[in-house]
């Protein structure tokens, strides 16, 4: 009867634990949260509601942005695309499709101030915005106007930083090509008068001279130049007085050097530092036939050396200051942004060179910018970057994507300079792979502006260009030299995140994360997840991570948990077997094997898991020696690195197999203890679990051969050893504390109750 029993409760438990074990998995497999990845059912769920594409869309036509509804247009749903695009070209002009559209006050504003753009570029459809900046600024007289009408205090302040008469810093060549600076060795310093962006600044340089009686016949000219360059630093490093003073004051667009008495003030300067900071100007022969090399930079009024940026070229310049003047007073940046704009023109004029070298790279950045929209599409995406920081990222990604066709085009170029030089019999195939470049420039510049409009919306849809280029420029990479592909599937996923909303879109950006590829499991589950209360996990996944991660994980253990239940109830029971283990050793054996399937399944389902991503990958080779290795562990360049979430993944793994081994042999010795034997033959027993209570060991060493193999294979020098150094580390403790703090004592009460008997 007492079997039957037994059997009847082993019936029982299979029946209860097998549909346990369904809905644990279903709930746990189908939970849409990840480590290190979202779920794009999470974006759909948390983009539910907020704004769309679509809506975006509508309220750029409705205000009449033709320019930016070109740019979403490819982006919206495709039912609505049609109409989209009709409804463009029913409002399209010839003067909006040069300035983009906007509203009855940037029309007039585009009329008035800016006044379209020159036939050149026009005839070449040239509608970019610089080219209107440039109209107005060289053809009109836009500067004047917003000068004399502007009341913006940051328009005015950006017009008074604009350079009157030539490029800023023009004095370099005026002041290196002075006879008198090359003419005699040693430390030379210029007052610099008149420059504005250089208030209080004076010129150090260090002249290394070889007259032509000093040089040696036999030497070359590299070891001429570096007699030259010696003497330059050694002068400037023992420095003690004596300097010849100078002075270069702007003329116009030109400069013009005059000599000082000595009788100046030398700035409290750093020389030994000087002479190994200063960089090189100019080298090569003097008129009168010598060697010279001169050293040098700019130093302020602390003597601290300082270094300044190159402006944009003169003629690009003040076109483009001047159209983001224009630009500013129509509001097309926000207030933060144009409040930086207008403090930074006021503190380039004072001498700060923080300021100076941030108002400097504004507008390369914006120039950037208007070489590749028109002047409303440049409008809208400026007014939705909070700050400048906003149109340095949306800058960088335009560049980060244009470099491709940059060199393209390059590549083109200097294709149509090679075939000309060319004989006549290489020309043919010249000029086939001439085409054929020319097809993949066509090819790399559909890209672009496929890859430019899905960055334009993002910005416009999340207000957030910083976030997009944080989250392009973090994207996860595993392989050498995938930065390119990263770079493309981020986009691919902030077009994913649009296609759910703006929340979606925020959500992405905010947690910073790639969207997870589903895998076979998940899309058999996915139908059947919501009967289950799926929905309530789909709305933790994004409202409470951290809890729907734990609840994942649970759920993922129990389910397995109760797998093994059931195969244990269901799964004759082995003949030899005569008792069981203790409970708990049985329940904890259980929870042990359990979680560690549990933490197979999570690597299983983000493999991404065991990879480090860039930044932190080696790219030395693999080295098959085992003591390379472990040498390799021990390079200072090792030390420095952190550890990384896939060590603390490794090291958990093996642990938690260790754990589950210990006490899958706790629970074995406890069988034994359990059994109505004689000593003598417990004993025997036990002897005859010996390769049992070793498995730590094998498994040790086992993962530490697998580490390795991680190594070569996933790139992963620091967390594969990590792992291969816990793997055997674990093994030995583990094994060691069964043998001697269990098996050891056990094994003496036996041979003592055998004495007895």
């Amino acid at each position: 009867m007492s079997k039957l029993e037994t059997d009847n409760q082993r019936r029982f438990g299979s029946i209860i634990s097998l549909p346990c074990f369904f809905v644990l998995g279903i709930l746990g497999f189908g939970s849409p949260v990840f480590f290190s990845s979202l779920s794009e059912d999470s974006l759909h769920d948390v983009g539910e509601g907020t704004k769309s594409l679509n809506e975006e869309m509508v309220r750029q036509l409705r205000q009449n942005n033709l320019g930016p509804a070109e740019m979403l247009l490819p982006l919206t749903s495709v039912e609505k695309r049609e109409e989209y695009g009709q409804t463009i070209s029913n409002r399209m002009t010839p003067e909006i499709e040069i300035s983009g559209g906007g509203s009855i006050f940037d029309s007039l504003a585009f009329k008035t101030y800016f006044g379209g753009i020159d036939d050149f570029n026009l005839d070449r459809k040239r509608y970019e915005a610089f080219y209107v900046y440039n109209k107005a600024s060289v053809d009109g007289d836009l500067r004047k106007r917003l000068a004399n009408e502007s009341s913006n205090t940051n328009v005015r302040a950006l017009l008074q930083a604009i350079p009157n008469e030539g490029r800023p810093g023009n004095f370099w060549n005026r002041l290196l090509s002075e006879p008198t600076i090359s003419a005699f060795p040693g430390v030379k310093l210029a007052k610099l008068v008149n420059f504005p962006y250089f208030p209080d600044r004076k010129v150090i340089l260090s002249v290394g001279l070889l007259t032509s009686d000093e040089i040696e016949t036999n030497s070359s000219e590299a070891e001429i130049r570096d007699q030259c360059m010696v003497q330059a630093r050694l002068s400037l490093a023992e420095y003690a007085g004596g300097a010849t003073w100078f002075e270069v004051k702007k003329d116009k667009q030109d400069a013009t050097v005059s000599k000082l008495d000595s009788n100046q003030t030398m700035p409290p300067a750093d020389f030994n530092d000087l002479s190994q900071r200063l960089s090189l100007l100019r080298v090569g022969r003097t008129d009168t036939g010598a060697y010279a090399v001169i050293i040098g930079g700019v130093m302020n009024k602390d003597g601290k050396l300082e270094s300044h940026g190159r402006w944009l070229p003169y003629p690009i310049l003040v076109p483009m200051m001047v159209g983001t003047a224009m630009s500013m007073e129509n509001g097309y940046y926000s207030t933060e942004a144009s409040f930086e704009i207008g403090n930074l023109a006021q503190q380039t004029l004072l001498g700060n060179l923080e300021a100076k070298e941030k108002f400097r790279s504004f507008f390369w950045a914006a120039h950037q910018l208007a070489r590749k929209m028109n002047l409303m599409q440049m409008a809208e995406v400026t007014k939705s970057c909070r700050d400048l920081e906003g149109v340095f990222d949306l800058a960088a990604m335009v560049r980060m994507r244009n470099r491709p066709l940059s060199i393209s085009i390059g590549q083109i170029k200097q294709a149509m300079m090679e075939i000309n030089f060319l004989p006549l019999a290489e020309r043919k195939n010249a000029r086939d792979d001439f085409k054929k470049l020319q097809q993949e420039n066509e090819v790399i510049r559909k890209n672009f502006e496929t890859e430019l409009k899905v960055i334009y919306s993002a910005s416009l849809l999340s207000g957030n260009p910083s976030g997009i280029h944080r989250f392009i420029e973090s994207y996860p990479v595993y392989e050498k030299d995938g930065d390119e592909e990263a770079a493309v599937s981020a986009l691919k996923d902030l077009k994913t995140a649009m296609y759910h909303g703006e929340g979606a879109l925020k959500h992405l950006l905010d947690q910073n994360k790639p969207i997870h590829e589903g895998g076979i499991l998940e899309d058999f589950i996915a139908p059947v997840f919501p009967i289950f209360g799926g929905n309530l996990l789909t709305y933790f996944s994004h409202q409470y991570r951290d809890l729907a991660l734990m609840i994942k994980i649970v759920f993922i253990i129990s389910c397995f948990f109760f797998l093994l239940l059931f195969l244990a109830n269901i799964l004759p029971r082995r003949s030899y077997l005569r008792a069981n283990s203790h409970f708990f050793l049985r329940w904890a054996r259980r929870f042990s094997v359990s979680a560690v399937c549990g933490l197979l399944a999570i690597l299983a389902l983000e493999p991404t898991l065991l990879q480090t991503p860039r930044g932190q990958v080696s790219v030395a080779g693999f080295d098959f020696a085992l003591a390379n290795l472990l040498a390799y562990a021990n390079e200072e360049s090792m030390a420095d690195q952190n550890l990384t979430i896939v060590t603390a993944f490794i090291a958990g793994v093996f642990l938690l197999i260790q754990v589950a081994i210990f006490f899958i042999c706790l629970s074995r010795i406890s069988q034994v203890k359990n059994e109505q034997l004689k000593a003598d033959l417990k004993l025997n027993l036990l002897d005859n679990e010996e390769n049992l209570f070793d498995l730590g060991l094998y498994v040790g060493l086992g993962g530490t051969v697998l580490s390795l193999i991680l190594l070569l294979v996933l790139d992963v020098k620091q967390d594969a050893l990590i792992g291969a150094y816990t793997s055997t580390l674990f093994g030995i403790l583990f094994v060691a504390a069964l043998k001697i703090i269990v098996v050891r004592p056990y094994r003496n009460h036996l041979l003592v109750k055998q004495a007895e008997e």
